[in-house]
């Protein structure tokens, strides 16, 4: 078993995906005797059972904190040597790499399907830009890299489209969810289901990216009587606002603003929708699924990897109005009801977060 490991993740203690399997996967090495340190730029007051090094950013730019981070990180490794390098950020060098943001490469390419051209261009000489695909590049393709994690099979054929990594290095795990937890959340699911309508569900912020304007212009051709809660945060969610009573949905459409508690909304839900342009994978893929709610994903989600005809569909033509259309319909053929919810529910069983992170231990061992 690995003796010695650092854990490399800028933001550690704040709240999200990454930041939380960061701490979750330093807790596991923690429990199995591990020597845990962890490389951070947060300065918190939260006690964690192993070592936390902290070393706030001087820099006042994106691209000066990535660089001033990566350095940072690099000079201690050298002085401090482990068995294990774990990165989980922008980072060039490490032993062991879980790329869960996916591959920026790609994600640029992806996002100019939504943009004008000019957008394109400005990516093109913007500097943060240039420094996250040369640390990317050189990450990817260190030859001290041993094990690079992906969450998605989609993520993975993307990096060996774009670099020149050797494929046996690569390691796909999805992510993970708290199956176990949810469960008291799920058995009450029908204090909230309101079965006189069939409800959507839209979760998540960069609605433009994550795909809301497709969604809406599919949601306008369907003549059965439905509901969508669009749960998240937009600087622009007044131009969705405008979109949705533009194309007659004010009525059915309601905006409600980030939560910190979206389980209210899957317990009131029939269908996910996640008709995004890029999400390596997306989280609330696997939680929605293990609420038994059945998810409509695009294509390039690649937590669309996991779904099957009998718990969700999957979009084929993402600019096609009609496309979205159909795997709606799709849907609403597919109300929550109890015993389906909980055919749903048990198909991630495999997926629970405890399972996922004893994998990540043994590829690392």
């Amino acid at each position: 078993m690995t003796k010695s490991i650092t854990i490399l993740k800028s933001d550690f203690s704040k709240q999200g995906g990454a930041e939380k399997y960061a701490r979750c996967l330093a807790q596991a090495f923690h429990k199995e005797q591990t020597h845990v340190t962890v490389l951070t730029t947060d300065s918190t007051d939260k006690k964690f059972p192993f070592e936390v090094i902290s070393s706030p950013l001087k820099s006042k730019t994106s691209v000066g904190k990535i660089l001033e981070f990566d350095k940072f990180c690099q000079s201690y490794c050298k002085s401090h040597p482990t068995d294990i390098i774990f990165g989980l950020d922008r980072n060039s060098f490490q032993t062991h790499l879980r790329a869960g943001s996916g591959v920026h490469r790609a994600f640029l390419e992806h996002r100019s399907l939504t943009e004008p051209q000019w957008k394109k261009w400005r990516h093109g000489i913007n500097p943060l830009h240039k420094v996250l695909l040369h640390i990317e590049k050189k990450s990817f393709e260190n030859e001290t890299l041993q094990v690079l994690f992906t969450n998605s099979y989609l993520v993975k054929e993307e990096i060996l489209s774009f670099y020149d990594v050797d494929p046996k290095k690569i390691t796909v795990i999805h992510n993970g969810v708290e199956w176990h937890k949810m469960q008291e959340s799920f058995d009450r699911f029908e204090e909230n289901y309101d079965p006189g309508r069939f409800h959507f569900l839209f979760l998540g912020s960069n609605f433009a990216r994550k795909g809301l304007h497709r969604l809406l212009h599919g949601l306008s051709l369907l003549t059965s009587d439905f509901h969508l809660n669009v749960v998240g945060y937009d600087k622009d969610e007044k131009k969705f606002q405008q979109l949705a009573k533009k194309l007659h949905l004010q009525k059915k459409v309601t905006f409600c603003g980030p939560q910190q508690n979206i389980y209210p909304y899957l317990q009131k839900s029939d269908c996910l929708v996640i008709p995004s342009f890029y999400d390596p994978f997306a989280n609330v893929t696997v939680e929605a699924l293990a609420m038994g709610l059945f998810v409509v994903s695009s294509k390039m989600n690649g937590g669309a990897e996991i779904l099957t005809s009998e718990t969700g569909t999957i979009i084929e033509n993402l600019q096609d109005d009609a496309a979205v259309k159909e795997a709606l319909e799709t849907a609403l053929n597919h109300p929550k009801i109890k015993q389906r919810a909980q055919s749903i529910r048990s198909s991630v069983q495999y997926l629970d977060f405890s399972t996922q992170l004893n994998t990540y231990l043994e590829k690392c061992s």
